[in-house]
């Protein structure tokens, strides 16, 4: 594959190895915070499927090209400039191809209780001065070595910068007749079809973890994944049989049966639909 043939990050792909030249993570209170400087002359992969709010703040450097991918939410080529802020919801699947010289940001990560598990909406060159400011200061107090003083400058910090995002962007649901998932709800969920791949999941057993009725939830899900409840439920159990293709040795049987495949016939149909090739031909083309 060349250079130019190089697309956004679609999970079939191994992810490309990334440049770090700083990277400086601390956690203060509930808020996760990494700031970092990454040289990005060569194709770039950023891919987010989290179970908080992940805010990524532009805050320098130079990207010539950028393509991103969501989920559920905008897409296409954008060009980050200073003070752009990009939101990726909980349980929202992101991925940006990005290349030029350097990218420096700030990453938030936001439990969805922080917000009082509002469902935020994805957002690509949001404009907030507030978070701008935040993560532009903290940046320089998490960078450097600090003393007390910087340490209770940057706990102020969070402290407003918490108060800021549950304000602006925690509205709360409406308790009864609500007809979205609430962030918790989409976390719930989808680590709910993660964990028990080989499980027989009905609409109705889905829909019961976040006390909705099967018809609500249905349509909540696509709304949430932008896929129906099965098509996540698919797409999951291709997905860790191509990471157990990669990473283990068992049986390409074995790992149809472990993923929840009734037989390792409709297994192969299924993984050549969305690999392009039959399961013991991509293990080979990877070995």
């Amino acid at each position: 594959m060349t250079e130019q043939a190089v697309q956004v990050w679609d999970s079939i792909r191994p992810l490309r190895q990334r440049d770090l030249v700083a990277r400086h993570e601390v956690r203060i209170g509930s808020l996760g915070i990494v700031a970092a400087t990454e040289k990005i002359d060569q194709p770039t992969d950023w891919a987010f499927e989290e179970s908080h709010h992940t805010i990524v703040v532009h805050l320098g450097g130079r990207v010539d090209r950028m393509d991103c991918e969501f989920s559920v939410g905008p897409s296409g080529h954008v060009l980050p400039s200073r003070g752009d802020i990009w939101m990726i919801p909980a349980a929202c699947r992101y991925a940006a191809l990005a290349q030029g010289d350097r990218a420096e940001f700030v990453e938030f990560r936001v439990p969805t209780s922080l917000l009082a598990d509002a469902p935020i909406a994805a957002r690509v060159q949001h404009r907030d001065d507030f978070i701008l400011g935040a993560a532009s200061r903290l940046t320089e107090l998490v960078s450097t070595r600090g003393g007390d003083l910087a340490a209770m400058a940057s706990h102020g910090i969070v402290h407003a910068l918490q108060l800021h995002l549950l304000e602006r962007y925690g509205a709360r649901l409406p308790a009864k007749g609500r007809r979205d998932l609430s962030a918790s709800d989409r976390t719930r969920v989808a680590e709910a079809i993660r964990s028990q791949l080989d499980a027989r999941h009905s609409l109705a057993g889905l829909a019961a973890l976040v006390g909705m009725d099967a018809r609500r939830f249905s349509t909540a899900f696509r709304q949430a994944f932008g896929l129906s409840p099965w098509q996540f439920v698919l797409r999951a159990r291709l997905d860790e049989a191509a990471r157990q293709l990669r990473d283990t040795q068992e049986s390409v049987t074995e790992i149809a049966l472990a993923v929840g495949f009734a037989t390792p016939s409709h297994f192969a149909t299924a993984f050549v639909s969305r690999f392009g090739v039959p399961p013991s031909q991509y293990r080979g083309a990877l070995r």
